[in-house]
C-alpha cells in the first residue's frame, strides 16, 4: 500500500508548514502541494483543485510569486526542493487560469 501511495504522490510534503513561517511572499506551500498531489491523481484538464488554488491565492502569494530566497527549503524537515516544486505547481495551476486572482 505504501508503494502505491508514494507512486501517486509526486510531492511528498507532510504539510507541517514549517516552510511557510516567514515566507516573504506568504505562499501557502503545503496547501498548494496538497492540491498538486490531488490533481495529479485525477484526469482531465479541469478539477475542483483549480478552484481551490485560485481561492487560496486571493489571500496568499501564488506559486509563481516565489522569489527563490530558499528560506522554505532551509526550514523543511523533509529537505524537499520546494522552489522547484513551486514552479511545477505554477505551471499546473496558473497557465491559462480563468478564475479571479489577486492583483
Amino acid at each position: 500500500m505504501r508503494q502505491i501511495i508514494e507512486a501517486n504522490t509526486p510531492i511528498p510534503c507532510t504539510g507541517c508548514a514549517y516552510c511557510t513561517h516567514g515566507c516573504p511572499k506568504n505562499i501557502a506551500i503545503p496547501q498548494y502541494f496538497a492540491l498538486y498531489n490531488s490533481v495529479s491523481r485525477t484526469t482531465g484538464s479541469f478539477s475542483s483543485q483549480n478552484v481551490y488554488y485560485n481561492n487560496i491565492s486571493l489571500k496568499h502569494g501564488k506559486a509563481s510569486d516565489c522569489i527563490g530566497c530558499g528560506q522554505c527549503e532551509r526550514a523543511c524537515p523533509q529537505h524537499l526542493p520546494i522552489r522547484e516544486h513551486l514552479k511545477e505547481v505554477a505551471v499546473k495551476f496558473e497557465a491559462g487560469a480563468s478564475f479571479p486572482t489577486r492583483r
